[in-house]
């Protein structure tokens, strides 16, 4: 099972000022037949996507930005490309290497997503008041 949504010790985390812009951040792709939720603490390898162009531990985020419209703070990171991959994930997590493993947030693709011998994208949403990667609100 694959829950979307922000961690919940990723809230606190936020609160002590644990996560910062030099850290290092990186997302994780997983199978349909994983088991991610908000309730996950630290990055796992159970489930995780196997194939060429994706190794264990997923892919190095860059450009992490916050910032606040409206009432709302976010916290997103540039789009990813996995050039030359082969596999099929169904959700990822977002988590800072830098701090244990800690996992920021949980993703669903709300399905399969497949590549065969191609480049994955992933595509962040441009951060608005009500839409974010990260959205504290």
């Amino acid at each position: 099972m694959i829950a979307q949504g922000i961690a919940l010790q990723a809230k606190r985390d936020f609160l002590i000022g644990l996560h910062q812009p030099g850290d290092d951040y990186r997302l994780a792709l997983y199978t349909k037949s994983a088991t991610i939720t908000p309730e996950l603490q630290n990055y796992t390898e159970q489930g995780e996507v196997k194939g060429p162009g994706y190794a264990a531990g997923g892919v190095k985020l860059t450009g992490f930005k916050t910032g606040a419209i409206g009432k709302n703070a976010y916290v997103t990171f540039d789009d990813i490309k996995i050039a030359r991959a082969s596999f099929t994930a169904h959700g990822a997590i977002v988590y800072n290497a830098s701090k244990n493993n800690a996992v920021l947030c949980t993703l669903n693709f709300g399905g399969d997503r497949s590549v065969y011998d191609g480049a994955f994208e992933l595509k962040f949403p441009v951060p608005t008041e009500n839409n974010a990667l990260i959205l504290l609100a």
